[in-house]
């Protein structure tokens, strides 16, 4: 992948992030919903490129929005990169009372799944 491609993925998972926070906190889930399919579809683009990583720890490192980083951190669990880290990021906003209630709920019920095997590589 392109050095070029890579921001452009990081501004506009950015941007993605916050349109679903804001989704999910006015109700508009389906708003949300979009926003998150959009999110899955680069994914899948970067899953297969060697800066993957930088990718994630960017967004990891840089991310102020709940959405975002639960997401983000799902998916580095899934490829296997840093699970330390990201189960702790997770934990991190499962116990925040600064974000919106859903956005903790939804990172405890990621950890929930994953610990239960319901959630693969």
């Amino acid at each position: 992948m392109k050095r070029r491609q890579l921001l452009d993925y990081l501004i506009e998972f950015e941007e993605l992030g916050k349109i679903r926070d804001q989704s999910n906190i006015m109700g508009d889930y389906k708003s949300g919903n979009r926003a998150y399919k959009k999110i899955e579809k680069n994914f899948e683009l970067v899953k297969e490129s060697s800066d993957k990583e930088k990718f994630y720890l960017n967004i990891l490192n840089s991310s102020y929005s709940a959405s975002t980083l639960t997401t983000c951190c799902a998916h580095m669990m899934k490829l296997g990169i840093h699970p330390d880290i990201t189960r702790k990021k997770l934990e991190e906003i499962k116990n925040s009372k600064e974000y919106y209630p859903i956005l903790a709920f939804n990172a405890d019920m990621f950890l929930k799944e994953w610990d239960k095997g319901n959630i693969k590589y």
